[in-house]
């Protein structure tokens, strides 16, 4: 069962009917200006098949890329990638039809006109609702927090991100107390400047109605237990309010699966909800046609970054391969562009490498701020060692004690390791062992979740990376 995000379709679907009219217009637009209004109905109706193809091309391309989800990492740059890949994407379908035998779907002329009003259209408009309506009251999502401890308390900023989009405010933590309890009066009233409200179960529904809560979220601490309670929550639900536990508030808003929440059972949830077994052989298809394309597009690239790391140092090898930890342990030799010193680990032995290592190179510092050291790879996705999207491959040095001190780390392990991933976007360069619990988090995600979609949300995410250095955000 998915995690649940009902509150959330409602934007979505705004986000998808503006899409629409601005596909529409465009259309509108185009046909207007190339043929006229006397020949407007007759070139629509013709053509029919060719407009719906393109119209379900970019809809489509759209929910690939996660533009008719949540937005949390929001910034023009990323609506401006995301909008050429929907372009892209339609374009190959049209092509698709055309030179598979079926009838020429639009005029050239008129499709180039349509994709420049849809584009302009669309981006201002999306631009308007992202950084304006979104982030207004017209759009805020109410939220009241069932707790007052350090869940509670943890749960806010997650919730009131800048970057989420709609905004979120969350409007009382509730206190659930007993019929006869002592007297309220010498406990806070306020956490962190937000009120705390007294109500017991029978009042609930009562709270939250004055309040015009949207989501209610359950963040009580381990043994406040909330079940007396669940017969009024699941009213509350069929009333229209969203209810969902910390657990599903971290992976809806953070992109991660907290193992603050993880236990077997949740484990095997995990295990059981992977779509990998599904996918698997759909994946590796992808993987291939995607490195090869990769190899013919940054084989210039890799021959210039080659020639400048042998300028830097003649009588050093380009390449460094490296003994790394493959899918159900399998070990191989993973390839990179030296970004280090010859002999860096000769006195120290096997250690995490670190922003600002001494061990790197001034060039080997450049291609690591923008990935290029990890175009060799391609190799070992060709050779099946690896995939375009997975977990990091670790060293088999670090896998006993990481193993050890983080639970459940060896899960990764059921997952082919990638060229990029979820955790390598998500989370910061990290050379600890609290940095690499925060990034199995990420992983545990991508494993629950994993489909192409998410795949191409990430390669995405990864050319942006590569383009900038870092993601920038509004």
């Amino acid at each position: 069962m998915r995690s649940p995000s009902s509150h959330l379709r409602v934007q979505a679907v705004w986000i998808a009917l503006m899409d629409i009219l601005c596909l529409l217009l465009g259309m509108i637009i185009a046909v207007l200006v190339r043929i006229g209004t006397e020949g407007f109905t007759p070139y629509v109706i013709n053509f029919f098949d060719g407009w719906m193809a393109f119209f379900a091309s970019v809809l489509l391309a759209n929910y690939m890329t996660g533009n008719y989800g949540i937005q949390n990492t929001f910034s023009r740059f990323n609506l401006l990638v995301s909008w050429m890949f929907s372009i892209t994407f339609a374009l190959f379908v049209l092509s698709l039809m055309s030179y598979t035998g079926l009838r020429i779907p639009l005029g050239r002329g008129i499709l180039v006109l349509a994709v420049i009003a849809y584009s302009a259209l669309s981006l201002l408009l999306k631009l308007v609702t992202y950084q304006h309506l979104f982030r207004s009251d017209m759009f805020l999502c109410r939220v009241l927090v069932i707790g007052t401890g350090a869940r509670a308390r943890d749960i806010r900023p997650i919730l009131e991100g800048r970057l989420i989009l709609p905004a979120h405010k969350v409007l009382a933590y509730l206190r659930m107390t007993d019929a006869g309890d002592e007297d309220s009066s010498r406990r806070p009233s306020l956490i962190d400047g937000v009120a705390t409200i007294d109500a017991d179960q029978h009042a609930l529904v009562d709270v939250v109605g004055s309040l015009e809560a949207d989501l209610i979220v359950i963040a009580l601490e381990p043994g406040e237990g909330a079940s007396k309670y669940y017969a009024q929550l699941r009213r509350l639900r069929f009333e229209g309010v969203e209810v969902l536990d910390a657990r599903h508030v971290v992976e809806i808003y953070n992109s991660r699966v907290s193992l603050e929440f993880i236990d077997e059972a949740m484990m095997m949830e995990i295990g059981m909800e992977s779509a990998l077994p599904v996918v698997r052989r759909i994946k590796r298809i992808f993987d291939v046609c995607a490195a090869l394309v990769a190899c013919v597009i940054s084989f210039p690239l890799a021959i210039f970054v080659a020639l400048v790391i042998k300028a830097h140092d003649p009588s050093s090898p380009v390449l460094y391969s490296q003994q790394r930890v493959g899918q159900f342990g399998v070990l191989f030799r993973m390839f990179k562009f030296r970004t280090m010193f010859v002999g860096a680990e000769d006195e120290t032995g096997a250690v995490w490498a670190t922003e600002s290592d001494s061990r790197i190179t001034p060039v080997g510092s450049i291609l690591r701020r923008m990935r290029l050291d990890e175009i060799p790879q391609l190799i070992n996705i060709l050779r099946g060692e690896m995939s375009i999207v997975g977990p990091r491959p670790e060293r088999p040095e670090f896998i006993d004690e990481l193993e050890k001190r983080i639970p459940f780390y060896n899960e990764r392990a059921n997952v082919m390791p990638g060229l990029t991933g979820w955790a390598q976007i998500r989370y910061p360069y990290g050379s600890s062992i609290e940095d690499t619990a925060r990034k199995l988090e990420y992983d545990l995600y991508y494993i629950k979740y994993l489909s192409l979609m998410l795949d191409i949300q990430i390669i995405l995410s990864t050319i942006r990376i590569v383009l900038l250095g870092k993601e920038r955000d509004v």
